[in-house]
């Protein structure tokens, strides 16, 4: 009786573990640089409305009449 699995004593090339560990790495690379670019978007869009809502604010005199 030994404290391995079967599958554990199988005798295969090594590289399996490799594979899995560079699809899990390629997969957070991407979703890492899917995330950055969502937030640089996100920066962006607020920035140029806030230039938008600037530009519409220097016609307005902010004086009021009563």
């Amino acid at each position: 009786m030994t404290l391995m699995s079967p599958t554990a004593m199988d005798e295969g090339d090594g590289t399996d573990w490799a594979v899995v560990l560079g699809i899990a790495l390629m997969a957070e690379v991407g979703l890492l640089w899917a995330a950055a670019c969502v937030g640089l978007w996100r920066r962006r869009v607020a920035f140029e409305r806030t230039l938008d809502e600037g530009r519409d604010d220097e016609g307005r005199d902010e004086t009021v009449e009563e």
